[in-house]
């Protein structure tokens, strides 16, 4: 099967799965299990856990979504780029990245409805016209990048 075809299937199904999501109502997005909030990610009930808490950890448990949803894309962003390993765990373990990984924080903090948000909306926003957000940080821009956005506490740095 060609990609084209492959992708004529696809792409209304993405589609119609982010019209559902966009038209629930925030009270359904969050009685979903975690099985159907995965699914309209497009990542195993494991990669989904693993990013939403670290998402929720990493935004300082601000409720703040949006500042989540470009946490969740920076870790979507470094998958597809060829500087960082090419799956979520390996770009959230990866050395030196993510502390709240390595320092266990991610455990205790868990997933919150707003960081399972957060997520979705970050794997929809790479289907779509969006910030190439590959650096973030508190203590500010560290020109490793172009300064995107200072948004929940965190400098946002584009590639």
């Amino acid at each position: 099967m060609s990609v084209r075809v492959i992708a004529v299937m696809i792409i209304p199904f993405i589609l119609i799965n982010q019209m559902l999501w966009r038209n629930m109502t925030e009270e359904q997005q969050n009685a979903l299990p975690v099985e159907a909030k995965a699914f309209f990610a497009g990542m195993t009930v494991e990669e989904f856990e693993l990013i939403s808490a670290v998402v929720e950890a990493e935004s300082d448990r601000s409720d703040e979504v949006e500042g989540k949803t470009l946490i969740a894309l920076t870790i979507l962003n470094r998958v597809e780029s060829s500087l960082f390993p090419d799956t979520i765990y390996g770009v959230i373990s990866q050395s030196g990245q993510f502390t709240v990984y390595y320092n266990g924080t991610y455990k205790s903090v868990g997933r919150t409805d707003s960081s399972d948000r957060a997520v979705i909306e970050a794997s929809f926003w790479m289907l779509e016209e969006h910030p190439n957000v590959i650096y973030f940080n508190c203590i500010g821009f560290n020109y490793l990048g172009t300064p995107y956005e200072y948004v929940g506490g965190n400098y946002f740095e584009t590639l």
